[in-house]
């Protein structure tokens, strides 16, 4: 029993350092927050929408956003907040990162452990 535990303490501290790694390699995280923030594009629309709903914000059919308490265009303030709430929304919840055995945590885009994965 010994034995596990310290293979168990020796595998989480290696995957702590690889989440270090993973934190600190800043085109590494740019590049897979710009992706899995943008795709699939089906559940970025479906975020946008709830995100939009959840602002008082309501999308027009020319693809601007209205105030629907005010009546007046959204503004600037509005929609970077919009955006940065699908972002984060798509981030966390995006089942294509899932997929690939990364995860959200703390702004960062970090593998899954390999007790997650093998939850699968």
């Amino acid at each position: 029993m010994k034995g596990d535990r310290e293979f168990n303490k020796f595998g989480d501290n290696s995957h702590q350092q690889i989440i270090e790694m993973f934190e600190k390699d800043n085109q590494f995280q740019a590049e897979h927050k710009d992706f899995f923030s943008n795709n699939p594009n089906t559940l970025r629309i479906r975020f946008k929408q709830i995100e939009a709903g959840a602002l008082g914000l309501r999308e027009e059919d020319d693809g601007s956003y209205t105030d629907f308490n005010s009546q007046t265009p959204a503004t600037e303030k509005q929609l970077s907040t919009l955006k940065k709430q699908t972002d984060e929304a798509m981030l966390k919840q995006n089942p294509d990162m899932d997929r690939e055995g990364f995860r959200y945590r703390n702004g960062f885009i970090i593998p899954k452990s390999v007790k997650d994965l093998q939850k699968k």
